[in-house]
């Protein structure tokens, strides 16, 4: 389906890059990024009433875990 929307002009360099390094069209590639987005689970949980960020079982985030996930996000072509 054909559509018109506003995308900030760092998300648009983002999807020409990541749409550039599959070889696939900006089109497909906000597809699959809009898709992806929309399928993630967010891990969450009610306490006291609020909806809050859970972790889960392997307990909080740490910097360490930040840090790493950023060494693996810099090799990323987008």
């Amino acid at each position: 389906m054909r559509t018109t929307i506003d995308i900030r002009d760092e998300v648009l360099a983002e999807v020409k890059a990541y749409a550039a390094a599959r070889s696939i069209s900006n089109g497909a590639a906000a597809s699959e990024l809009i898709q992806r987005g929309l399928q993630a689970e967010i891990p969450t949980k009610w306490e006291n009433g609020l909806l809050v960020f859970d972790p889960g079982p392997s307990g909080a985030i740490t910097t360490e875990h930040v840090l790493r996930l950023k060494d693996e996000m810099e090799g990323e072509p987008w």
